[in-house]
């Protein structure tokens, strides 16, 4: 019971400097607690390091210096790694061109594919839900049709990410698609 007492009370006189130390607006030392052989809890006296203190600026307050991140082969940790989503949100052209090379990969969905003497086409619904036949070779505006099958459409895309590096991906849209395979639809 008492060694509780005695925890309570340390505790209360670190809080109270605690707050003391931020209405004058100084840094606080590092709680030293030492625990004797009789198990009280006692605060000791914080021992010298021989360290610096920060320079102060004119305004009183310490003054913090610049940390700049070097990258040394590591990548970014700021840097969002759902790279397809930023890269798709940036290439989006302003104006685009008429027909089907104004057109992204990512804005396509599949509609249709029909059976010709020619071989396989696909009916694709694009930005503005316009609707086009598409054939293999077809190009788009940041990719290219590469296969067209009987449930599926195979798309090249090829895209810039943030450092300019030109990165390219197949990207497969089926025309039955399951949950959960790149529709937002339920």
């Amino acid at each position: 019971m008492i060694r509780k007492v005695l925890i309570l009370c340390t505790l209360a006189v670190g809080v109270g400097i605690t707050l003391a130390a931020q209405r004058s607006n100084k840094p606080l030392p590092p709680p030293n607690i030492d625990s004797s052989k009789s198990g009280s809890v006692q605060p000791t006296a914080a021992p010298s390091t021989g360290a610096i203190p920060a320079a102060a600026s004119p305004t009183g307050e310490a003054a913090v210096p610049n940390y700049k991140y070097e990258i040394k082969g590591r990548r970014d940790p700021f840097r969002s790694l759902d790279v397809t989503r930023t890269i798709q949100a940036a290439s989006a052209p302003i104006v685009r061109p008429p027909g089907l090379k104004g057109q992204l990969v990512s804005e396509m969905k599949v509609v249709g594919i029909v059976k010709s003497r020619e071989g396989l086409l696909a009916i694709v619904q694009g930005y503005r839900n316009k609707t086009f036949f598409i054939h293999a070779n077809d190009v788009l505006h940041d990719g290219k049709v590469l296969e067209i099958r009987n449930d599926a459409v195979i798309f090249n895309q090829t895209l810039i990410d943030n450092l300019g590096k030109q990165v390219s991906q197949q990207v497969t849209k089926k025309l039955y698609p399951t949950r959960g395979e790149g529709t937002n639809e339920k």
